[in-house]
């Protein structure tokens, strides 16, 4: 390959990465937080997700959520629900302006790379 097919290949490769929108706005969502930013967590059986609340800013007020899906549910002897799920989340929410009104992102691989994270969009009804 000659030196200006290859400047010519690279070039696109670049401007296909940096200008794709859904890559820049998945840069705009932190990363999950530690379990120290925890205010709230719930198993919902019914829809099947494991959700978490934090607070980025450590002050009660919840402003990034997390729901995982639910592979196993099951009680222990205290008839507890215990539940496994998958390792990352399916669905994210950040309240970056911390306004009240959450973003909503999804990983549709579910591989927990933030490559794959990419804004929800639901289907207009």
């Amino acid at each position: 390959m000659n030196t200006t097919s290859f400047s010519l290949a690279l070039s696109l490769t670049c401007a296909c990465l940096i200008g794709s929108p859904n890559r820049l706005l998945s840069a705009n969502l932190p990363p999950e937080p530690s379990a120290e930013y925890l205010v709230r967590e719930d198993v919902n059986i019914i829809t099947g997700l494991y959700t978490r609340e934090y607070a980025l800013g450590k002050d009660g007020v919840v402003d990034y959520k997390t729901a995982r899906q639910i592979v196993i549910s099951e009680y222990n002897e205290y008839w507890n629900t215990v539940v496994e799920t998958l390792e990352f989340p399916l669905f994210y929410w950040h309240d970056a302006d911390h306004d009240g009104q959450f973003e909503m992102w999804i990983d549709p691989k579910g591989h927990g790379c933030v490559c794959d994270i990419v804004p929800y969009t639901p289907y207009p009804e």
